[in-house]
């Protein structure tokens, strides 16, 4: 028969109280965050805490706390303020817009969406974020702060247009289409898979320094919304003809459009625009050449 310690015993009891003690440490951070007017406005994490107290049983520690009545009123609070962020959020993001002077406008309400030229931003304010999309595509998901929106999308439009002239730009594709064709065993004027050239266009976007040296950290990030910027740009320009080759970009139609890896959305104006599946290079009329 083993003996029993005052050690042991105390040990025991001391695991359970400290079991005790974490439980209610979670409940008390919860709690402090429903009684928080700042952390009210940050619905994930009213959400997380009303996960842990639907779980929470105060009978058990003795506690005369009705946690039923206080889950109930916290989700009818998170709507009003949820319908109050709406309401203000509209008409803050219009007004800062408008000082920018950046066109402004609604394109649906739920989930409630924005074209801001060229970028659309889409709001969910049950979990108070924004996301901003170019060319169909999510580039970055931020707090839904009109004032931190504006500033992302002066930073990214920024990023966008730094890196190289479209004359660069269409020299690059051009290049990376004949390294395409080669490598397949084609022949000039094939059409090839947009997207096919995107890694080849990435190598050719980068400076002296990465290739002096290529690690990671000297690398410049180019990807699909930067293609699509690119390419855009080239119609903006009317640089679709150069050197006697003209760009042509065949239309994604039907099943080819399900699988957006395959695809590439360039824009055309506000919230318009058109998935493109190939690319080739032909030689213009004489008379038609710049």
């Amino acid at each position: 028969m083993s003996e029993i310690s005052a050690e042991g015993t105390a040990k025991q009891h001391l695991g359970m109280v400290d079991q005790q003690v974490k439980a209610l440490l979670k409940v008390q951070k919860a709690l402090k965050i429903l009684a928080d007017a700042n952390a009210l406005e940050s619905p994930q994490k009213v959400t997380a805490a009303c996960k842990l107290l639907e779980t929470f049983d105060p009978n058990a520690f003795g506690l005369d706390v009705d946690l039923d009545a206080l889950l109930s009123l916290t989700i009818e609070d998170q709507k009003q303020r949820a319908g109050k962020r709406r309401i203000e959020f509209g008409r803050n993001i219009k007004e800062m817009a408008a000082q920018k002077n950046v066109s402004c406008q609604m394109i649906t309400t739920d989930p409630m969406t924005f074209s801001l030229p060229p970028f659309t931003v889409s709001i969910n304010l049950e979990r108070n974020l924004a996301t901003i999309h170019y060319a169909r595509l999510a580039i970055e998901e931020l707090p839904a702060k009109p004032e931190k929106i504006m500033a992302a999308l002066q930073k990214n439009l920024e990023r966008l247009d730094t890196g190289w002239s479209d004359e660069g730009f269409f020299d690059a594709l051009y290049a990376a289409y004949e390294f395409e064709v080669f490598k397949r065993g084609g022949h000039p004027g094939d059409r090839i898979t947009l997207v096919n050239l995107l890694a080849f266009v990435a190598l050719s976007f980068q400076n002296l320094k990465f290739r002096q040296d290529p690690v990671a950290g000297h690398y410049r990030a180019y990807g699909r919304v930067r293609m699509a910027y690119d390419l855009a740009g080239l119609r903006r320009s009317g640089l679709l003809e150069r050197n006697g080759r003209r760009l042509n970009l065949g239309t994604a139609t039907g099943a080819a459009t399900r699988n957006k890896k395959d695809v590439l959305f360039v824009e055309e104006g506000e919230d318009r625009g058109q998935y493109y599946l190939s690319i080739w290079f032909s030689t213009p009329p004489k008379e038609n050449r710049p």
